[in-house]
């Protein structure tokens, strides 16, 4: 699963963590990982 993988690898979840949460919430982290990475991306181009 994608979502998992962005989770581990940008809020270095555990996969127990990962599994323990429910649809909703899964959605609003992956949300604000993109959300966090859209702003660094955007602060390196310049």
């Amino acid at each position: 699963m994608q979502m998992a993988g962005l989770l581990a690898r940008w809020f270095r979840f555990q996969p127990s963590e990962i599994d323990a949460l429910e649809i909703d919430e899964l959605v609003e982290w992956v949300e604000l990982a993109k959300t966090q990475i859209k702003a660094e991306n955007e602060a390196n181009k310049g």
